[in-house]
């Protein structure tokens, strides 16, 4: 309450934009939904050497919290024959460097995958 609805809006447009930002310098790794500026503070994602569920528990391995699955979103899952994805969630506690710690984390996936 102290801070203002205003400036929790600011934080988390500002740390999903850095976070879409950073996700979209990882060689493929695919964001779905729309741009940053169209979005709330979250990010779906597939990356194509690894399983989401195995994206998912590797971070987790990590100190990374993210989670793996549907999202209440089978549909679209299925329009895209998408088995899972992985989903990242940013709000105003969220640091850029938990987002700088999300990226180096699926790097390592990328190289356990390799």
């Amino acid at each position: 309450d102290g801070l203002g609805m205003p400036a929790v809006h600011a934080h988390e447009a500002a740390i999903t934009e850095y976070a879409m930002e950073r996700l979209s310098e990882v060689p493929g790794l695919k964001v779905y939904g729309p741009p940053a500026v169209e979005r709330g503070g979250v990010a779906s994602f597939s990356m194509a050497e690894a399983h989401p569920h195995d994206v998912a528990q590797i971070l987790d391995s990590h100190g990374i919290a993210v989670r793996a699955g549907h999202h209440c979103a089978m549909p679209i899952h299925e329009k895209y024959g998408l088995p899972a994805t992985t989903r990242a969630s940013f709000y105003l506690y969220t640091t850029r460097q938990e987002i700088d710690r999300l990226i180096d984390g699926l790097y390592k996936v990328k190289h356990l995958f390799a």
